[in-house]
């Protein structure tokens, strides 16, 4: 196992909660470092500034849940190792669902988080030996009462619908809620092409580009024609099959 220490936060509105899980973290000669916040809100603020290693996170919030801090996490790309901590186990199975480290009831025992933070670091060792191989990239978006993970490969394309973005799967779609641009950071460098302020495509997902009056659109491997915006097309030569097709997203 490596040397390096974990970088925690810790997120909980209760002012006592907050101050034991610092405490037992200071008896941790594996945690190097300890931040806290007062609500999710807070959390995903420093979240969006310095990822940290490790979420000592709170499920019951007055603001937002944990939860909905470990999907936001997810959705931007964001991947600190997650122990959660509530009063409430029926919490249980939606922590899990986003792929926690962790599940630990309050009060939180000094035994059962070292070994939890023991289980992070495992995993952190893990992530760092696997960094010099490729691997596929995912997005969490929500679907009833949890998440699911979704493989970028899989999406198809990507179409806006006012404040939410339909993520075009085969013979399935998901609907998240946030910007185009957001989204756009959160996929794989290279693997997508925006063809339309409102769309885009998986480069290989691209049959062919055709031109009908003043009209220009790509064919997709499963029919689906999409227009390509005037700004786009006039960027760039277009080539089917994707390659060297517009503005390559890479943002």
């Amino acid at each position: 196992m490596g040397n390096f220490g974990v970088d925690t936060l810790i997120v909980d509105d209760e002012p006592l909660a907050r101050n034991r899980l610092k405490k037992l973290c200071s008896r941790l000669e594996n945690i190097t470092r300890v931040r806290m916040a007062s609500s999710g809100h807070e959390a995903i603020q420093i979240i969006s500034q310095h990822v940290p290693d490790m979420l000592l996170l709170d499920v019951d919030m007055p603001d937002i849940s944990g939860i909905e801090v470990a999907e936001h996490c997810r959705l931007q790309g964001k991947k600190p190792e997650i122990i959660f901590t509530t009063a409430h186990s029926r919490y249980a199975v939606r922590a899990f669902r986003v792929q926690a480290a962790d599940f630990l009831l309050k009060p939180v025992k000094q035994a059962l988080l070292t070994e939890a933070v023991e289980r992070v670091k495992v995993r952190l060792n893990q992530l760092k030996g696997d960094e010099e191989q490729p691997e596929e990239s995912y997005l969490w978006v929500r679907e009833g009462d949890g998440s699911v993970q979704i493989c970028c490969s899989d999406i198809g394309y990507i179409t806006a619908e006012r404040d939410y973005m339909r993520l075009c799967l085969h013979e399935k779609s998901h609907l998240v809620h946030g910007s185009m641009q957001s989204l756009v950071d959160a996929l794989p460098n290279g693997m997508f092409v925006r063809i339309h302020r409102s769309t885009v495509v998986r480069r290989d997902f691209i049959q062919e580009v055709r031109r009908a009056g003043r009209r220009k659109y790509v064919v997709l491997r499963d029919g689906t024609d999409l227009t390509i915006g005037a700004s786009y097309a006039n960027s760039a030569s277009v080539q089917p099959g994707g390659l060297g097709l517009l503005e390559t997203v890479s943002e």
